[in-house]
């Protein structure tokens, strides 16, 4: 309704038909949807009809040079957080990979956001020892560290998005939402999912082969 009432003299729009609905913006341009397709594709396909030119390489993020020259080069970000409970990846197993990976020589760091009270807290519980914390970073400052990081780690939430964006390697590790169409965008992107669509299938030795490869493989390197 308000797309009709803008008073926009071209109104691009998916076709009603997909929704099994009517018309109500009273599109000019109708678009078929994609269908089954990655979110990025969808969203595209909007944009492309209303003239939008070739899609650009990776990375889609930029930093600002002022923000990387500040951030620490080669760490490893974990983000056991997520504003959807149902989204965590249990404490127990993030710590079992900070263990495995703080035991290899590399320098981990936690993640936490204003809706991940308490989530630090059982993952060192469990862990048995103290990691550093990023809290509450605003996304430029977070971008700049995820540009020189050696690895991010974390559930299905906005800064697995952003890891992707800059070119992080990124492994993301998910349950009910399916990475075919919620991945992040980008080069070194990888997710981990069981094959029942559970997140307490998955174990750490899962995330393990995907996250070890990444740490090793050239085109994924820092720069």
């Amino acid at each position: 309704m308000l797309v009709r009432w803008s008073g926009a003299r071209d109104r691009v729009g998916f076709d009603a038909a997909w929704y099994r609905e009517r018309d109500r913006a009273e599109l000019t341009r109708p678009v078929a949807h994609p269908g089954a397709a990655h979110q990025s594709e969808v969203s595209l396909a909007l944009a492309r009809a209303a003239g939008a030119g070739a899609t650009p390489e990776p990375p889609y993020y930029i930093p600002d040079p002022a923000l990387l020259a500040n951030a620490p080069e080669s760490a490893v970000y974990m983000h056991p957080g997520a504003g959807k409970h149902h989204n965590r990846w249990p404490a127990e197993r993030f710590a079992a990979i900070a263990r495995e990976l703080a035991g290899r020589g590399y320098s981990v760091w936690w993640l936490e956001g204003p809706q991940d009270q308490g989530t630090v807290e059982a993952v060192n519980s469990a862990l048995r020892m103290t990691l550093p914390v990023v809290r509450n970073e605003p996304i430029p400052t977070l971008a700049a560290r995820f540009a020189r990081a050696a690895l991010y780690i974390g559930n299905d939430t906005g800064p697995l998005h952003l890891a992707g964006a800059t070119g992080c390697p990124s492994v993301g590790i998910y349950g009910w939402t399916d990475p075919a169409e919620w991945r992040p965008v980008g080069r070194c992107v990888r997710s981990v999912r069981a094959a029942d669509g559970r997140l307490e299938s998955v174990e750490p030795r899962d995330v393990l082969d995907v996250a070890l490869p990444l740490l090793s493989e050239d085109r994924c390197a820092v720069g």
